[in-house]
């Protein structure tokens, strides 16, 4: 059995590339258990804090009635391009 393989290295450093930019990361992996211990509690925070920012993201706009729904479908392509119209002629004009 090789006993280099059951060592823990303490210290490591990591090198990357982003277009031009060269770098080094130092990685203590002492510190990064002591980290993964305390980012738990945080984690379910912002997971917690995520999930009620979706809820109030996906409220309904609007209650609507269905029969004006359908009508609406059509009816907002020719608004919006007329104002589109409208917006460039003033442009052309203005």
């Amino acid at each position: 059995m090789e006993s280099g393989s059951y060592k823990k290295k303490e210290h490591r450093e990591i090198t990357y590339q982003v277009g031009w930019k060269k770098g080094k990361i130092a990685w203590n992996e002492g510190a990064a258990d002591g980290l993964a211990v305390k980012s738990g509690n945080e984690g379910e925070n912002l997971k917690l804090a995520e999930d009620a920012y979706l809820q109030l993201i996906w409220l309904p706009g609007m209650r609507l009635p269905s029969w004006f729904l359908f009508p609406l479908l059509f009816a907002l392509p020719v608004l919006c391009f007329s104002l589109t119209l409208v917006l460039l002629y003033g442009l052309r004009h203005g």
